[in-house]
């Protein structure tokens, strides 16, 4: 049972869902186990009137086939017992062929369990034994009817009949059982299913006769062999295929996980999730068995651009700049190129182009709408977003209520349609199964919890995506991040977990308040010199907490900053020959200036001709053209100011024989990131840069310096040339524009 939101509904078993995880005792079930044996007693008594000397090495042979089946090329595993119980079926009748089924089943069983006990299944177990048993039954009745219509036929169209009357039951049946338990349509595959039973036929028709013609003559035991050797060459050389195979494909997982783990924790595992989502997805559309295993492999490595691009991408905090946007978005096409270097697989290469399109013509890189984009792309864009909604630990409803909502928008709608909340458990199962998924809550926060919690309340330990608890963090990671505990504010009104009793007011009140509105937040508190974020989880009565401590992350990026600023002070200031400097700190700036002048606000249009002219009083009015070189430089200074921070202050101060003019603003500041481009690029410009109007400054100012944070930008420029005289002749007349006064 599980529970979504404050209802309860019991799951549908699956017959690959271990019984021991299903009841959660540990028990078997004794009673269908016990009908099983007992059905396979009630076989062996009716066969009882058959040579155990003549079947007994058949039995063997069925026995060794199904723990060492064939491994065909879409995946699949074709168990040769097949052979063994329609050679009983030809030569020893129903009853005995039966009992062969219910070793096969019995051994099949036990091979898809590993072997042990608790992951025994009788419920899968007893419905392979169904299915296998109608199938032999078709079989029969097929041989009945060719010996009236043709009473002296060979062996050999007696083994191609049975084989194809027992395939033509068992195709059907399986479908059919696939539907009940995946919702995946009957027709879903049908034609390579059907292609695939073409070797199985080959195979009676070529063993079968054979190995009862020398039965007849009483040479079983080298029969045996004979016909043993000859599978096992076929077997062997099928797992030589399907280990390569395999090996390719872990060689992608291995590799999709190390560059994803390079770049964010968030990131790790996304591939492989994705191919297995791929590879069931696959069968739910019908996609054709012969191209599956290029599609599951391409799913694996879809995003192996990403691996191209520096990981600060994937961690920073907040939106991403336009820049770093368009840096990100080429992830799609620097993967195609990867794609298409490893394997030469054009068609691989354009489905992960085109994986980031959108079904509305809103994606990248090409803008590609609708049915223009490869089919394969749009499947791997939802196998993509299926893995996030499922990590980020969404419940079955909720992913499909996401899926419909991302319809006709970000998804196919026809490829929307297939996920169901049925197809969406049966997802979980198979990533459960596979180490891929946290285990049996399947995204229930609630049942996840109850895993971790120490004690009765108290701190939990924080456990990773995955469900598996966090080691320590590495020193140089450890740096960085803070401790995180996880409290609760339990039904009884206290807060447990929680080590400093002097942030308990204030975690108290805010936690109050989520569970008062039943809303999820964060706040960051700060106490003793040390910062900390609190994200609140309110539901059933209660309130958990996440608190970690966020000092070392600041100190860090702190640190981080200053040493940034420090190489691209060194690298501007060589470029511009000395001409512009980055000040490390507002007080850096602040030294420089010498006596204050005047200034004025600028919050208007209109503000910006006063600065220009403010700024042009205190140079010699002889020289026009230096007098439109400080006009051009404060100008552009001040319309970069009210466009980009709304406004800010202009100050004119002397220095020596400089005049400094001092542009102030309150605004977001400019990313230490875009500041190697506001000076280096030509013309760049973005939200929060100096702009296009850069070069005006740098070509009519003789110095810059700039200080910059997120509390606002500080430029001043210099100008040679001031002359005192002139300075105090405009003063004394006064013909100075409406100013501020410090």
């Amino acid at each position: 049972m599980r529970r979504t939101g404050h209802s309860t509904r019991k799951e549908p078993m699956s017959l690959n869902t271990l019984p021991n995880a299903a009841n959660g005792k540990g028990n078997p079930y004794p009673f269908w186990a016990l009908a099983g044996f007992v059905y396979g007693a009630i076989l062996a008594v009716g066969s009882g009137q058959v040579l155990w000397a003549s079947v007994l090495p058949i039995l063997f042979l069925t026995l060794l086939l199904d723990l060492f089946p064939i491994r065909l090329i879409s995946g699949d595993e074709f168990a040769a017992g097949l052979i063994g119980f329609l050679t009983l079926l030809i030569g020893f009748g129903l009853y005995t062929a039966l009992l062969g089924v219910f070793i096969s089943c019995l051994s099949n069983e036990a091979r898809q369990s590993g072997f042990r006990r608790k992951g025994f299944d009788p419920t899968r177990w007893l419905a392979r034994i169904g299915i296998y048993t109608l199938s032999t039954c078709g079989a029969a009745l097929a041989l009945h009817g060719l010996e009236g219509i043709w009473p002296d036929a060979s062996i050999y169209a007696k083994a191609a009949a049975a084989a194809l009357a027992f395939k033509a039951v068992k195709v059907p049946l399986a479908a059919g059982m696939r539907k009940i338990l995946t919702g995946t349509s009957v027709w879903a595959g049908i034609r390579g299913r059907l292609r695939e039973t073409v070797v199985p036929i080959l195979l009676c028709i070529a063993v079968i006769p054979h190995f009862l013609s020398r039965l007849l003559e009483d040479d079983s035991v080298s029969e045996l062999a004979y016909t043993g050797l000859f599978l096992f060459f076929i077997l062997y050389f099928s797992n030589i295929y399907v280990r390569e195979v395999a090996g390719w494909r872990r060689t992608y997982e291995r590799f999709s996980l190390l560059f994803e783990s390079r770049l964010s924790p968030d990131l790790e595992g996304h591939g492989m999730r994705a191919g297995a989502i791929a590879d069931c997805l696959s069968d739910r559309l019908s996609y054709p068995r012969d191209k599956k295993r290029v599609l599951v492999q391409t799913a694996i490595q879809h995003d192996i651009g990403k691996s191209a691009l520096p990981a600060y991408l994937f961690n920073k905090r907040g939106a991403l700049s336009l820049s770093e946007e368009d840096e990100y978005r080429s992830h799609s096409e620097k993967g195609a190129e990867i794609i298409l270097t490893l394997t030469q697989d054009e068609r691989a290469a354009r489905w992960v182009r085109h994986h980031h399109e959108r079904w509305d013509g809103k994606g990248f890189p090409d803008g590609l709408q609708g049915k223009a984009i490869p089919y394969e792309s749009r499947i791997l864009a939802l196998c993509s977003r299926l893995d996030h909604l499922l990590h980020r630990g969404a419940d079955d409803e909720a992913v499909c209520e996401q899926v419909r909502k991302l319809a006709g928008r970000e998804i196919d709608p026809e490829l929307a349609a297939v996920v169901n909340v049925h197809f969406v458990h049966w997802l979980r199962e198979q990533l459960f199964r596979q180490g891929l998924e946290a285990a049996a809550s399947f995204g229930n926060p609630d049942q996840a919890a109850e895993r971790t919690d120490i004690g009765d309340r108290g701190a939990t330990t924080l456990r990773s995506a995955s469900g598996t608890p966090q080691e320590p963090q590495s020193d140089h990671y450890g740096d960085y991040v803070g401790s995180s505990i996880q409290l609760q504010l339990a039904s009884d009104g206290l807060l447990y977990g929680l080590e400093d009793p002097a942030l308990e007011p204030s975690l108290m009140r805010m936690a109050r308040r989520a569970e008062a509105e039943q809303k999820s937040f964060y706040e960051r508190l700060t106490h003793a010199g040390r910062t900390y974020e609190a994200h609140f989880y309110p539901g059933h009565g209660e309130v958990r907490i996440a608190l970690t401590d966020i000092t070392p992350a600041f100190a860090y990026r702190q640190k981080l900053r200053e040493e940034t600023l420090l190489a691209y002070r060194e690298v501007i200031f060589a470029l511009s020959e000395g001409k512009v400097e980055l000040c490390r700190s507002a007080e850096e700036l602040r030294e420089r200036l010498g006596e204050r002048l005047d200034g004025l606000n600028v919050t208007a249009r209109a503000d910006i001709a006063r600065s220009r002219d403010l700024a042009a009083s205190f140079m010699p009015q002889e020289n026009p053209k230096r007098l439109m070189q400080v006009k051009l430089a404060v100008s552009e200074a001040s319309t970069n100011m009210l466009k980009h921070a709304l406004g800010g202050e202009v100050t004119a101060f002397a220095r020596g024989d400089s005049l400094q003019v001092l542009v102030r603003d309150e605004g977001s500041g400019i990313a230490l990131h875009e500041l190697p481009k506001t000076f280096v690029a030509s013309g760049y410009s973005s939200k929060r840069s100096l702009g296009r109007g850069f070069g005006v400054m740098y070509a009519s100012a003789d110095r810059l310096f700039l200080y910059t944070d997120p509390s606002g930008t500080q430029l001043l420029l210099e100008f040679e040339g001031r002359h005192s005289a002139a300075a105090e002749i405009r003063k004394a007349s006064g013909e100075m524009p409406n100013t501020v006064k410090a």
